[in-house]
């Protein structure tokens, strides 16, 4: 298990205590607001989809994952719909300790379905977020558990010296000097010419670190944030990071599934 030194006011906020007669928009926001949350789908995309079907939340595609703390600002209900709106920022390291970084706007969108609300109102904070941030960092999908939260300074130090790829549909720990591990490469590496644009207009400027979960057919099928820069350019980066091709990973000579890193220069 990965031993984290965070910050201890972060850690207490993360806690996220059981609902008590959550039946309502109002009780929710009241349970929730201002208090950084994980999200159980790791999403990172500014609008995050969900809906109620046969008595549990049903998770929409995610187009951008990470390591990120959402903070509650309102919870709204208008008909079947409940619009839960706030601020993300992904978690770092930096100096030991979990630092947030890259606030963003996001919005959780639950479709009730036509569900009674006094019904799934109660299940809605414990079906969205972890309880802990302990409970988060520890359910991080094996592929990434060694890379994430990033470090602030957009290097990655690998603690492990090894490298992860999926054999027979579970992914494993592989030294990275291992000879029979040839890593995946790229073959098309897609350009974003509106990147730089944005991010004159935003006045930033910096770098975008990007995991790739590659398939074994060379094929992006995920994307973390690791080292996010902000406001719409970590989404414009990954849309044209899903575009890019690599040649697969192997492993004494068969094709498996990798994961891969890229960082993106923004000026």
């Amino acid at each position: 298990m990965k031993k984290i030194v965070c910050l201890s006011m972060l850690a207490a906020m993360l806690l996220v205590r059981p609902a008590v007669s959550q039946t309502d928009a109002a009780a929710l926001e009241t349970a929730l607001h201002g208090k950084p949350l994980g999200l159980r789908n790791y999403s990172a995309d500014p609008v995050v989809r969900y809906t109620w079907l046969g008595g549990k939340l049903i998770s929409g595609s995610v187009e951008l994952r990470g390591t990120t703390i959402f903070l509650v600002d309102t919870v709204r209900q208008k008909g079947s719909k409940v619009s839960i709106e706030g601020q993300s920022e992904t978690l770092v390291r930096n100096a030991g300790k979990l630092l947030p970084m890259g606030k963003n706007p996001m919005r959780i969108e639950i479709d009730l379905q036509g569900a009674d609300a006094v019904t799934v109102f109660p299940q809605l904070q414990a079906s969205l977020f972890f309880p802990s941030l302990k409970a988060a960092l520890d359910g991080l999908p094996d592929s990434v558990s060694d890379m994430v939260p990033f470090f602030s300074d957009g290097v990655f130090h690998s603690a492990c010296q090894c490298t992860h790829i999926l054999q027979d549909g579970k992914w494993v720990k592989i030294d990275e000097k291992d000879p029979k591990l040839t890593a995946a490469a790229f073959t098309k590496m897609t350009k974003n010419p509106g990147l730089d644009q944005k991010a004159i207009d935003e006045k930033l400027s910096g770098t975008i670190t990007l995991i790739y979960i590659i398939s074994d057919m060379g094929r992006v099928d995920d994307v973390w944030v690791a080292k996010p820069l902000g406001t719409d350019l970590d989404e414009m980066a990954t849309k044209f990071g899903r575009e890019n091709m690599f040649r697969p990973a192997t492993y004494d000579g068969k094709p498996v599934g990798s994961v891969g890193m890229q960082t993106i220069s923004v000026n």
